[in-house]
């Protein structure tokens, strides 16, 4: 049956099946059992797939699901954002395996066996649509690591086999490294069973291989678009190279940079000219840079007074009153920000008034600290449900607090108590901030 349609041990034959989907959801290239057609919301799509397009029994091990091709089959979802798909989330890979991982090395690794060569279907993702019934909206994908990926993803490996080795697998991060996450893959909430770690009594959180949401986008825009490149490669990390761009106008004032670089303010409140300064020491046109995009980097600028204080606390999302009182911690966006990795660009005020650029740095949040974001948004959750009006302050929090980020005073929001407060979010203190950069 299934054996004249594709032939499992051909990878060219599975990737032919694979492009008769293209255009197609699951529930028109399939007749589905009555059973799977009537159960419209519910589901893991890649496994309805699996079983009723392939026709095939993955094995219940650590092998590619078509072993003898050596292929993984992976399903994964696209929003569709300003005439282009974009990845709707990371892309998960394989489970962590604390008790393994830190005897193995990366030629002979559980992910790169699993891994090595995969084959990726992109549905259409909406919320309101049945699982069976999201359209293939793009060819799919083979995938094996580029010569230009494999030198960052191995050192990406490398960095979570390191920390697992340390002791520390319940303070992995996705900001701990820059193409290949460490993302979380378990139940979630407080009830969530913990995993044992081999060097360590405390136990970890499920988490699992992933590429980046951003790296999955630059697969999907393929070499169509003109990136300016950071020059990453086997021997030039992601901190030399970014280094090696800021090196030569460190210590300059905005005012030379400008002229170096032969832009300027567009008028005395151009808001955001230090970013895109910043942009513009990267790559001198302002081009995207591949290697930032990939990794889902996010440049803030600081800027600090002579004394050396931030000028200003540092703006993270904002909230729904009436959607926060029913999220978890690990589904809010606040959660999913602290996980980045972050280039913090650095100026400070001189004597003479001006800026000078004082440097350039990569910072993810640390355990510690994160856990302590984790008590302010819960004791956000919980105030919000009682009194939107009295939400955490600086002075209650080493780390973060809550304040206004609204166009103007008419910006607002219903809250749970039936009133009207302008829009809210969440804030790193300027005191937090001014420790952080005193440890660089």
């Amino acid at each position: 049956m299934t054996q004249s349609k594709y032939d499992k041990n051909s990878v060219a034959s599975i990737f032919e099946f694979a492009l008769k989907l293209t255009g197609k959801s699951l529930s028109e290239a399939v007749q589905l059992p009555e059973g799977v057609a009537n159960v419209r919301n519910r589901g893991d799509l890649g496994s309805l797939i699996e079983k009723y397009y392939f026709e095939h029994t993955p094995p219940n091990n650590h092998d590619p699901d078509f072993k003898e091709a050596g292929l993984e089959l992976k399903t994964t979802g696209v929003v569709q954002k300003s005439m282009r798909y974009r990845a709707k989330e990371r892309l998960v890979l394989t489970m962590i395996n604390y008790q393994t991982i830190t005897d193995e090395h990366w030629e002979q690794s559980a992910l790169l066996k699993k891994c090595r060569l995969m084959l990726i279907l992109f549905y259409l993702y909406s919320k309101e649509v049945a699982v069976i019934d999201r359209r293939f909206v793009l060819k799919p994908l083979l995938y094996a690591i580029p010569e230009s990926d494999v030198s960052q993803i191995r050192r990406d490996w490398e960095a979570i086999r390191q920390r697992v080795r340390n002791g520390e697998a319940h303070k992995l991060s996705e900001g701990d490294t820059y193409y290949l996450g460490a993302c979380r893959k378990g139940a979630g909430g407080e009830k969530e069973s913990l995993r044992s770690q081999p060097f360590s009594n405390q136990g970890a959180k499920a988490r699992a291989f992933s590429f980046k949401q951003g790296y999955l986008n630059k697969l999907l825009d393929g070499q169509n678009e003109d990136y300016a490149v950071l020059g990453i490669n086997k021997e030039i990390t992601f901190e030399e190279a970014t280094q090696k761009k800021f090196e030569p106008y460190v210590g300059k004032t905005l005012e030379e940079i400008s002229v170096k670089l032969n832009y300027f303010k567009k008028s005395k409140n151009h808001k955001g000219f230090h970013k895109e300064i910043a942009n513009r020491i990267l790559a001198q046109n302002g081009r995207n840079v591949i290697e930032l995009e990939k990794a889902g980097i996010e440049i803030k600028t600081i800027r600090l007074t002579k004394s050396g204080r931030p000028r200003e606390s540092m703006s993270f999302p904002g909230f729904n009153y009436m959607e926060i009182i029913n999220e978890n911690w690990e589904d809010s966006s606040f959660f999913e920000k602290l996980e980045r990795r972050f280039l913090f660009v650095i100026f400070q005020s001189d004597i003479s008034g001006g800026e000078r650029l004082l440097k350039a740095v990569y910072w993810n949040m640390p355990f510690e600290d994160r856990i302590e974001s984790k008590r302010v948004w819960e004791e956000t959750k919980s105030r919000v449900s009682t009194d939107a009006r009295n939400l955490p302050k600086s002075s209650e929090s080493r780390v973060a607090h809550v304040r206004p980020k609204a166009r103007d005073g008419q910006d607002k929001q219903l809250t749970p108590q039936g009133d009207m407060q302008v829009k809210k979010s969440f804030w790193l203190n300027s005191s937090y901030i001014a420790k952080v950069i005193s440890g660089f």
